[in-house]
């Protein structure tokens, strides 16, 4: 630092020769210098310009040189260095201006060079003063930082003192735990499973070469906590705890998700092989072996239960190559008129088989969406096959075409055996199916409805359903047309 340009200097005396004195010994060495006759004077100067460095007359009339000093330490807090200026050149009165905050003691009467050897030492406490500063400063900056990087976190963070205390809370961990940190929260307040609990304690209690850390889920309010707690060290001793949390929700539900889907699969499967397996088995006793037309029977059973499984190993595996993004598409501008068209011709044997009498109705023009092929033709294949499969014999299948405004809109109409409320609410779950004495000559597989579903949210469509028992069902489309690009889900 250049000594002379950075530092001013302020002289405060009552003796207007010392004061200049002092002004132009200073100045010759080229630092800036203001002076002042008194207390009160240099009060307002002090308020009114930065100084460095001052040097107080200690023995002035109204405010004396202890006071100005008191109040450069309370409103400046250390940031000039204060020399007294004094003819008691005793031991007791260096300690009492020390005592007031004063950095130095000169003598009164003095020479240049006491007045340039007090100026030195004077300006190398300033160097350390503006060190400290700057590094006060910067230490605040970093702090400011780390707190803005913890509260910004997507984690919950809390750390624990070696006395288990919490002393610091991000803003997620309190979203987590809904409790808010202040010092009187205690860790029984913030958990109240007794194993993380102990594992804490535990934790804290071990050495750092031991450096433990366990793991906890807990479940709270629908929400999968997982809880992870690590030793916090100080130095080469354990100083605490620290505790991370984060929302694994969504992995604990896809977690559920699959362990249930492997269960209800392996259901699924159980059921048609153990009916196989029955049924070989009793060809295989001989019980029939002079009725073949009893063995083919049995052998026709086996045949649609195989073919049941079949389909349903079918499902899955377009299920599994959809979620995984592998199944290509080809979208294109489609005439939804001329698809509903061609599957309802695909079906008019299966429907003719039960007198079923099917009704197309559809406005005149093209009805235009921008879809592939294959996905359309999964969505309405299955309704059009379920309003005949849930039919009853001598019934109807009514398909209406129709748009509202920039949506078109497809209603599949049976009047078969319906469905109650309840049912309805569980229709598009992966391997659901209505169950009754009605339903058990059907076969399917559960997850042609959910696959509807799930095929028509990636087109922002949406399918509704109405049906009471032994009234029919109406399952209705909601498609976006080609000028459309969003619909919203509900």
């Amino acid at each position: 630092m250049d000594q002379q340009e950075n530092l001013r200097v302020l002289a405060v005396d009552d003796e207007e020769g010392m004061r200049e004195g002092i002004k132009r010994i200073l100045k010759k060495k080229g630092y800036s210098v203001d002076t002042a006759e008194d207390g009160e004077s240099a009060i307002d100067l002090l308020n009114t310009n930065g100084y460095h460095l001052a040097f107080i007359d200690l023995k002035m009339p109204g405010i004396d040189g202890f006071k100005v000093t008191e109040y450069i330490n309370e409103k400046f807090s250390g940031r000039i260095v204060v020399v007294i200026v004094s003819a008691l050149a005793t031991v007791e009165a260096a300690v009492e201006v020390t005592r007031h905050g004063a950095f130095d003691f000169l003598v009164k009467p003095f020479t240049p060079t006491d007045l340039l050897q007090v100026t030195e030492r004077a300006v190398k406490q300033c160097q350390l003063l503006q060190e400290r500063e700057k590094y006060l400063s910067e230490l605040n900056s970093e702090r400011n930082l780390s707190r803005q990087l913890i509260n910004a976190m997507q984690e919950g963070l809390i750390v624990l003192n070696i006395r288990a205390k919490p002393v610091l809370m991000n803003p997620k961990a309190e979203f987590f735990l809904e409790k808010r940190f202040t010092n009187a929260v205690e860790l029984t307040d913030l958990f109240q499973d007794p194993k993380i609990i102990e594992a804490t304690e535990q934790i804290i209690a071990s050495s750092p070469e031991e450096l433990k850390t366990r793991m906890f889920r807990i479940e709270q309010k629908g929400t999968m906590l997982q809880i992870r707690i690590d030793t916090l060290i100080r130095g080469k001793e354990t100083g605490g705890a620290i505790i991370i949390i984060n929302d694994v929700t969504e992995d604990w539900k896809a977690e559920q998700d699959k362990n249930r889907f492997v269960s209800m699969v392996a259901h699924e499967l159980k059921s048609p092989i153990a009916a196989i397996i029955n049924y070989i088995n009793v060809i295989e006793t001989g019980l029939f072996d002079n009725q073949p037309e009893k063995i083919h029977e049995l052998l026709n059973r086996c045949k649609v239960r195989g073919e049941a499984l079949l389909e349903l190993i079918r499902d899955l595996l377009y299920i599994n190559k959809r979620e995984a993004g592998k199944v290509e598409k080809s979208i294109e501008a489609l005439d939804l008129k001329e698809v509903l068209k061609e599957q309802l011709e695909f079906y008019k044997v299966q429907a003719e088989s039960k007198k079923i009498s099917v009704i197309f109705g559809a406005e005149d023009g093209p009805y235009m969406v921008k879809a592939d092929r294959s996905d359309l033709d999964r969505i309405f294949m299955n309704l059009i096959s379920n309003g005949i499969k849930y039919n009853r014999e001598g019934g109807t299948l009514s398909v209406d075409l129709k748009r509202e405004g920039g949506i078109v809109v497809v209603s599949v109409a049976d009047s078969g055996i319906g469905m109650s409320q309840e049912d309805i609410g569980n229709l598009f779950q992966e391997f659901f199916r209505v169950r009754n004495r009605k339903t058990s000559g059907i076969s399917g597989t559960g997850l042609g409805l959910a696959t509807v579903k799930r095929v028509l949210s990636e087109y922002n469509g949406r399918i509704e359903v109405q049906s009471e028992p032994d009234s029919g069902s109406t399952f209705t489309v909601y498609f976006p047309s080609d000028d459309t690009k969003h619909l919203r889900q509900e």
